[in-house]
């Protein structure tokens, strides 16, 4: 599943170990979701972060983060939302042919839907994310008892 995630997805998993945005990241990192931005949005992430993140165990988390990140290079603008930032977001999303973009921005979140990508707080992806992972799960499960 194609994902793009907004930087404060990235500052929030920092602050707590269990927030929803932290589950969405390790998924990254262990190769469950694949992640998209564009260089630049990877350059100002990390330098945010630097700042902000001292613990060094989840620098070490966010450098692995990053090493998953595939790239995408932003083509076509976008101007939808006031923000510029903003705009560099979703136009990677579409770039990427992302499925979902996670962000607590509420401009974005206004959005519900751009050309067919979600736009979606990390709690709500989560939801989708876990049942649609139940369906396959109970699917196979049908599927070895012969249902």
């Amino acid at each position: 599943m194609r994902v793009v995630l907004d930087t404060n997805v990235l500052i929030d998993g920092f602050k707590d170990e269990y927030s929803y945005e932290k589950r969405v990241i390790n998924e990254v990192i262990a190769g469950n979701l694949d992640a998209y931005a564009n260089r630049q949005t990877i350059q100002e992430n990390k330098l945010i972060l630097d700042q902000l993140v001292e613990n060094t165990e989840y620098r070490q988390e966010l450098d692995n983060f990053f090493a998953q990140v595939n790239f995408v290079v932003n083509r076509h603008k976008i101007h939808i939302v006031q923000d510029e930032e903003d705009n560099k977001i979703l136009e990677s999303a579409v770039e990427a042919g992302a499925e979902y973009l996670i962000t607590k921005d509420n401009d974005l979140l206004s959005l519900v839907e751009y050309q067919g990508i979600k736009i979606v707080r990390a709690i709500d992806f989560w939801a989708k994310y876990k049942d649609e992972g139940q369906d396959q799960w109970n699917a196979w499960a049908s599927f070895l008892s012969g249902q």
